[in-house]
């Protein structure tokens, strides 16, 4: 049975580094896992939409979100994989749990800095809440 991985990426190096881990260790299974690569656009505030229509906002999440999205997708293209692509908007822990549970992922690879401690706690870290909200297995890459 083919496996589904959710892998959200923010545009930064360290969420890159599950990217990396996955195009290294995605031919030791049988069957290539389907890779979902997601993007979560932050909310913006109620009030912009008096001076923006809602078209233009929907075209700017979409447009940040795919070029946070690109270097991740060519890693993998790179690799042989053919990921899917999908952009968000909402609360990032809460919008990629929600999207693993609704897509039937089997697992959610996320890149995260290393903090351990009171460190990881004062941080907040989107992996730390992905962590404690999920109800699939979180794998979470240095």
């Amino acid at each position: 049975m083919t496996q589904k991985w959710l892998v959200p990426i923010d545009g930064s190096e360290i969420a890159l580094h599950s990217v990396a881990w996955l195009a290294a260790h995605a031919a030791e299974y049988r069957d290539p896992p389907e890779i979902a690569l997601i993007n979560v656009q932050v909310t913006l505030p109620n009030d912009i939409g008096r001076f923006i229509n809602a078209n233009t906002i929907r075209e700017f999440h979409l447009d940040a979100g795919m070029t946070a999205l690109a270097a991740a997708r060519d890693k993998l293209v790179a690799a042989g994989l053919k990921p899917e692509l999908h952009v968000l908007v909402g609360d990032p822990a809460s919008a990629i749990t929600e999207f693993a549970d609704s897509h039937a992922c089997s697992q959610i690879l996320i890149g995260t800095r290393g903090h351990s401690g009171l460190a990881g706690t004062l941080l907040g870290s989107v992996a730390m809440k992905v962590v404690h909200l999920s109800s699939v297995p979180v794998l979470l890459i240095r």
